[in-house]
């Protein structure tokens, strides 16, 4: 699943939100990228790397609990 910071995903918690941050962590041992990470505009789920998307009102969740992206951000 890609996901992109604009983008409306579901998640598992039955919220849904907009994408406004993307951080994947740096370190094995801090799965949501808390104290070593990077923040992205865009992330492929499939290359299974650990971290958090915030999305909707400072809601946030871990890329794993994410059901589903829901509408993509309209680039043009």
């Amino acid at each position: 699943m890609k996901l992109k910071i604009g983008a409306k995903v579901a998640c598992n918690h039955n919220r849904e939100g907009v994408i406004d941050s993307i951080t994947i962590s740096l370190d094995k041992d801090d799965i949501a990228g808390e104290y070593n990470f990077i923040d992205v505009d865009q992330y492929d789920t499939d290359l299974n790397y650990q971290g958090t998307v915030g999305y909707g009102d400072d809601y946030w969740c871990y890329f794993h609990q994410i059901e589903k992206v829901l509408e993509e951000e309209d680039n043009e």
